[in-house]
């Protein structure tokens, strides 16, 4: 009798699975359109292009980017959590994913609960930096000046709310330290004013910066990731420089809508994760100054999870609002 009912309740776990498990494998059916919600030309948008190009040559079906961009990405977050969960829509999006929940009080889609992640692609580290022409030269030296003379120096952001702006009220807040921030309507002209001296310091996105620092217009301090870039060898990270445990980094990653059958997400994940370690797409990764990760759908999870938490307390403490 319990032979009968192990061999009932097996044959009923398969027959559930049957449907999932063939949806996996004729998928893609149709051209799959990943949501981008920012304007095409930037890290993310640059590293989606790469991803759609892996997979619709691994698929030979069309894999097409559609930029969305407004709201901080939230245009292209609630259509693809609103989307039909198939796998022909997804995600690629950075870390206003799971900063945004504590800076709009309404969003129409809920960051753990509408998405399934897929793979986290790479993290981004930032560089702290000062104008070329600056007397300071050193982590160390910042810190000084600004424990001598609080409030003294100002510091400019791509906005509130923004990865870099998040970032430096973290460093603020681990640090003890004053600083005056100046919101810019983006990350250019932010660097464009820090470069010009206008403002003090600032971080930036490694991509963004790192010509900026080689071409001598300014001068980096330390990068804000947990290690150093192979990139900038030299150049000493934020907790080794002495504030320790601190780590602020962006990402970017895949993800699909909430009821997409695992079989699916898992045959997206793995066949992205095969062209991640080619060496020409890790080489043109690396060369970004982007870390590679390739983290599949539930370590993914549980980095979104304590990234949403992560920023959750630093927003609150900074009294960024953007409604």
């Amino acid at each position: 009798m319990k032979r009968l009912l192990g061999i009932l309740l097996l044959s009923a776990f398969v027959l559930a699975h049957a449907p999932a498990r063939a949806q996996a494998q004729e998928y893609p059916s149709k051209t799959v359109r990943i949501l981008v919600g920012f304007a095409p030309g930037g890290a993310t948008d640059i590293l989606a292009r790469l991803v759609a190009k892996h997979l619709s040559e691994q698929w030979s079906q069309p894999v097409i980017v559609e930029n969305r961009p407004g709201a901080g990405g939230n245009i292209a977050h609630e259509a693809v959590a609103k989307a039909e969960p198939d796998g022909h829509t997804l995600l690629f999006t950075s870390a206003p994913l799971t900063i945004n929940p504590s800076l709009y009080r309404n969003l129409p889609y809920d960051t753990v609960r509408d998405f399934a992640p897929v793979t986290l692609v790479a993290t981004v580290p930032s560089l702290l930096l000062v104008p070329s022409a600056s007397k300071i030269t050193t982590f160390d030296e910042f810190v000084r000046h600004v424990r001598a003379k609080p409030g003294s120096l100002n510091y400019g952001s791509a906005g509130n709310g923004t990865p870099q702006h998040l970032a430096m009220e973290l460093l603020k807040s681990m640090a003890d330290l004053r600083i005056v921030h100046i919101p810019y309507k983006g990350g250019a002209p932010a660097v464009a004013d820090l470069i010009s001296g206008q403002t003090d310091v600032m971080f930036a996105a490694f991509p963004e910066a790192a010509p900026h620092v080689r071409a001598n217009r300014l001068k980096a301090l330390a990068i804000s990731a947990s290690k150093r870039s192979p990139l900038m060898p030299d150049l000493p990270t934020v907790a080794e420089s002495g504030v320790r445990g601190f780590e602020a980094v962006g990402w970017q990653g895949l993800l699909a809508p909430a009821a997409t059958p695992r079989p699916v997400v898992e045959k997206i994940h793995q066949t992205l994760a095969r062209g991640l370690a080619q060496p020409e797409l890790r080489s043109r990764i690396d060369a970004m100054g982007i870390e590679f990760s390739g983290a599949g759908p539930q370590p993914y999870q549980r980095f979104i999870r304590d990234e949403v938490a992560k920023w959750a307390k630093v927003v609150e403490q900074s009294g960024a609002r953007i409604d």
